[in-house]
């Protein structure tokens, strides 16, 4: 029987194109707790632009994660049974460091949600909690100098497991606008995976994204940031690994051995005709 818990655990990893200084990272959801009962992220001041070895590691992870998205049915037997919990390591530092100031945030860190709909974002400002369990984010920066450009490193429900492949992990979006917002919709699925050694709990998830330019002349209103909507299933997904019983290996193991003698008989009766025939002439 599979036990069943209130909370969830959330590990992110994202840099944004503005300075830690400008921007705040927090999630607010239907039971409207104080947003920092779910934990705090590291906010790291670094910067946009990579270094050669950060490009590589992380095209290189781009192009294999779109690649296992696009085959992950023919694939997913394979990842399973493969054991890795994680393709790749983590971006590598900034080396050598540049000499600018730093002008993007990483923020990274684990966090421990409940299991109801909920929304994390980044958007200018840092938040402040409101005695009704709300927030407002408090923003020093002038409207026009926003840069919402992100790259997600790392975005996962759950404890890691082999074989699963995050949607979001490897995406890039570079703003065309100061005022740009970035909304995604996520699907959040219990996963159990039940190997011969026990069993593990996760999450799966899919994601729809969408973006637009906030404009309230033109009719489009809203904050510009980058929006995580994600919502729990009530469906769970469970995954189970069947070792072939004994008594049908033992079959197979016996028409192989039987297949053998039989194959080698005949080869052996077909050399005897063959020398025979040869040594009769």
């Amino acid at each position: 029987m599979s036990t069943w818990t209130p909370s969830c655990l959330f590990t992110v990893d994202i840099i944004v194109g503005m300075p830690c200084g400008a921007v705040g990272a927090d999630i607010m959801d239907s039971t409207n707790e104080n947003v920092f009962s779910f934990g705090r992220l590291k906010e790291e001041n670094t910067w946009w632009e990579m270094t050669p070895a950060q490009e590589d590691h992380f095209r290189m992870a781009q192009t294999m994660n779109s690649f296992l998205r696009e085959h992950y049915h023919g694939l997913r037997e394979t990842l399973f049974r493969s054991g890795h919990t994680s393709m790749f390591a983590e971006l590598p530092p900034h080396h050598p460091r540049p000499s600018r100031q730093p002008d993007a945030c990483r923020v990274h860190g684990s966090l421990v949600l409940n299991k109801v709909a909920g929304n994390f974002h980044i958007t200018a400002g840092k938040a402040i909690g409101l005695p009704t369990g709300q927030h407002a984010h408090i923003s020093a920066f002038i409207e026009g100098n926003y840069n919402f450009s992100h790259r997600v490193v790392r975005f996962q429900f759950g404890d890691e497991q082999a074989g699963f492949i995050h949607p979001l992990e490897g995406d890039e979006k570079v703003a065309t606008s100061e005022m740009q917002m970035y909304q995604y919709f996520m699907e959040v699925v219990p996963t159990e995976v039940r190997g011969l050694l026990g069993a593990a709990h996760t999450y799966q998830y899919s994601v729809k994204e969408q973006s637009r330019v906030i404009n309230h002349h033109a009719g489009s209103h809203g904050v510009p940031g980058v929006y995580f909507k994600y919502d729990m299933s009530a469906l769970k997904v469970v995954v189970s690994e069947d070792r072939e019983p004994l008594v049908q290996f033992l079959v197979r193991l016996c028409a192989i051995c039987g297949g053998i003698y039989v194959t080698s008989g005949i080869l052996n009766s077909l050399l005897g005709w063959v020398l025979r025939v040869a040594f009769a002439e």
